[in-house]
């Protein structure tokens, strides 16, 4: 008996393709990551623009990327932004930048993913 698979070495050379799952993840986080630092750049407040300068996007670890204020000079000070103090109203720049962007990044994440595969 014979059998004829159409589409077996396409199926065959995307699962070989998943040897590189780590690597498409990693892209896929960092480019995401890019994204949204970008975007909370943009809605970060400025008043002498150290803190704007400051939105970074840290390495990949544990299946997580962190992106956000440096924790290096004046930026420390950013959740006195984002949430206020008895001194000063809140400025929400990150929270809400993340929600409204949640979807995109989804998305592009996604798309990594899919042109990781090959699909």
């Amino acid at each position: 008996m014979n059998v004829n698979l159409q589409g077996f070495d396409e199926l065959r050379r995307r699962l070989e393709s998943i040897v590189n799952a780590e690597e498409i993840k990693v892209n896929a986080l960092e480019t995401a990551g890019e994204h949204l630092r970008g975007k909370i750049q943009n809605s970060t407040p400025v008043r002498t623009g150290a803190l704007k300068a400051a939105i970074v996007k840290g390495e990949v670890e544990n299946n997580k990327i962190l992106i956000g204020p440096s924790q290096q000079g004046p930026a420390f000070r950013a959740h006195f932004v984002e949430f206020g103090t008895s001194h000063s109203a809140a400025k929400p720049f990150m929270a809400p930048t993340f929600e409204q962007e949640k979807t995109r990044i989804e998305q592009i994440m996604a798309e990594e993913i899919r042109r990781g595969l090959g699909l």
